[in-house]
């Protein structure tokens, strides 16, 4: 990989590997994450997500493999990067004693920068500020890691189940406000064990499974991937076996005398197999992508690489 190519993509990891003695936490990640993307890095609880953060923000070192942030090496530059990324860990733990004032004062101060989003984080999140830290609910935590993590406006954010405790309304507020910082030329890289945390605002996903890859997909190729459901009743006789013999049907079923499956692709040859008999209804919906990743989790060994995540 040249210096050029590195520094054209905010995040370069390459043959990325993390052992604890016997245990192989993540197995040779490799990923490229271009400037001014949002990217989802999926994969259920003790996949190797948080690990691999680890070894990004050099907190733990890796077993093998490089990785690049900004141009930089992670592990021999790391004091450079820290000033330029903005970090939201997977659990927020902040000492009870301190005020929100006070530990967003005192974060802006070990970092050396100015808060200059400050003011717009708090009254767009409502965030608490005059309270004791040790009295603040899951979610009223999860805000203020939010404001500590965007508030110096940092050129790349690395966020770890940054919904995590959120209610709906404010992971909607979330959200809108990711793609306002992406309009503005921000790099975000985000992991969640949900998809539907990262479909509304990720281009690409990577899925992580037991240490390993699985796949890095644009979220519309993954869309194709899942299909759509279909819902038709007839008029006149029709038979599962003529309709699990069209193009891109699968899993036909009958129930109370409407026919469901799954399309995938283009539904064209539906619709010209369709013509030759009397609909009476015909429904279809897009399936949730939900189903796409439990398909990659299937498979996934009962004990998985790492205790923790």
């Amino acid at each position: 990989m040249s210096q050029q190519q590195r520094q054209d993509a905010t995040i370069e990891i390459v043959g990325l590997h993390k052992a604890y003695g016997k245990i192989q936490a993540v197995r040779g990640i490799s990923m490229r994450i271009e400037r001014g993307e949002i990217f989802g890095f999926l994969g259920p609880n003790g996949a190797g997500k948080t690990t691999t953060i680890r070894c990004m923000l050099d907190v733990i070192r890796p077993t093998q493999g490089s990785i690049h942030i900004l141009g930089l090496d992670a592990q021999h530059e790391r004091h450079v990067l820290h000033q330029r990324i903005g970090y939201l860990p997977g659990d927020v733990r902040l000492p009870g004693e301190m005020t929100g004032r006070q530990i967003i004062d005192y974060f802006s101060r070990l970092q050396g920068l100015e808060p200059v989003l400050l003011n717009d984080l708090v009254k767009r999140f409502d965030v608490e500020l005059k309270r004791p830290l040790k009295g603040y609910s899951k979610g009223m935590r999860q805000k203020i890691g939010i404001v500590l993590a965007f508030m110096c406006d940092p050129e790349l954010l690395i966020l770890d189940e940054p919904t995590s405790g959120l209610d709906p309304l404010v992971q909607k507020t979330f959200n809108e406000f990711l793609l306002e910082e992406q309009a503005r030329g921000k790099t975000v890289f985000m992991s969640s064990h949900i998809m539907s945390d990262v479909e509304k605002v990720c281009q690409r996903v990577a899925v992580i499974r037991a240490g390993e890859l699985v796949t890095v997909e644009t979220v519309e190729a993954l869309r194709e991937k899942a299909g759509q459901r279909v819902t038709v009743e007839f008029g006149d006789p029709v038979s599962n076996e003529e309709l699990a013999h069209i193009p891109g049907v699968n899993l036909v079923t009958l129930t109370n005398g409407s026919y469901h499956f799954t399309m995938s692709g283009s539904m064209d040859p539906l619709i010209k197999a369709l013509s030759h008999h009397e609909v009476l209804r015909l429904n279809a919906e897009e399936a949730p992508l939900e189903e796409v990743f439990l398909k990659f989790y299937e498979e996934q060994p009962r004990q998985t690489a790492s205790a923790n995540d």
